[in-house]
């Protein structure tokens, strides 16, 4: 390696230590990503968030940062793309490194309980295969962090779009395994909205939260409208909402 760096066939990368470009003529054939960097830098780390919205074709907005999620500690059933599971016998887990930026592109990082390790797809990047969240997974994560996610009007126009394509068991699954009543409230309230049902929604129903922090939207003020149902604050747009009706 000390060789190919002086001859220039490997450039460090700023911001990501012991991760390198290859950029020796006869290999420098398609732009490495900033995705791909970060999956080096951390094997066994999740796009997650607006990344994976994007990636999941849910939104048009184009993120200004990669947002990656981390667990501690990580499900080690889950290995390094384009690996084995033999060729790590005996060998200790790659060290899962959290760099702050690729170049001038920042990365956020999401740090996430061992026993919510759950919801993986592999998509591709620039034809390399890198860990992203899945669509149902996805959306429950922009559901709990809006503020990380582009925003309640987003989230919700990416809950509309990915109707035709929701994995409704799938979801619930998902929805039950964070274990969080208030989770459970805007999930039930966003799928009647859509005009979906499930046999688990009923019971959810008897287990409502309830006072002031009730809400939609957590970090938004309390509002007025509610859902009876659901007894949450429905701190959105009026208009925000109505989409979500729409075909």
């Amino acid at each position: 390696m000390r060789e190919l760096l002086r001859s220039g066939f490997l450039a460090p990368i700023e911001g990501v230590p012991g991760v390198y470009r290859v950029e020796a003529p006869y290999a420098d054939v398609i732009p490495v990503t900033d995705e791909q960097v970060v999956q080096e830098a951390n094997p066994l780390a999740v796009f997650s968030h607006l990344t994976a919205l994007v990636h999941h074709a849910l939104t048009d907005q184009i993120p200004a940062a990669i947002q990656a999620t981390h667990y501690r500690p990580p499900d080690l059933g889950r290995i390094p793309l384009g690996t084995t599971p033999e060729e790590w016998v005996g060998l200790a887990p790659p060290p899962l490194k959290r760099p702050k930026q690729v170049d001038a592109v920042p990365v956020h990082w999401f740090l996430c309980r061992g026993d919510w390790d759950f919801g993986h797809a592999i998509h591709y990047s620039q034809g390399l295969p890198v860990y992203v969240t899945n669509v149902e997974r996805t959306l429950l994560d922009a559901l709990r962090s809006p503020g990380d996610t582009g925003g309640i009007t987003i989230i919700l126009r990416a809950w509309r779009q990915a109707k035709a394509v929701l994995n409704l068991n799938r979801l619930v699954e998902y929805t039950e395994r964070f274990g969080q009543s208030i989770l459970r409230q805007r999930v039930g309230f966003l799928l009647e909205a859509l005009g979906l049902a499930h046999a688990r929604l009923a019971a959810w129903k008897q287990s409502l939260l309830r006072g002031s922090s009730v809400k939609l939207v957590a970090a938004a003020p309390f509002a007025p409208e509610y859902s009876a149902d659901w007894n949450l604050s429905l701190n959105v747009p009026s208009a925000v909402l109505a989409e979500l009706q729409e075909e």
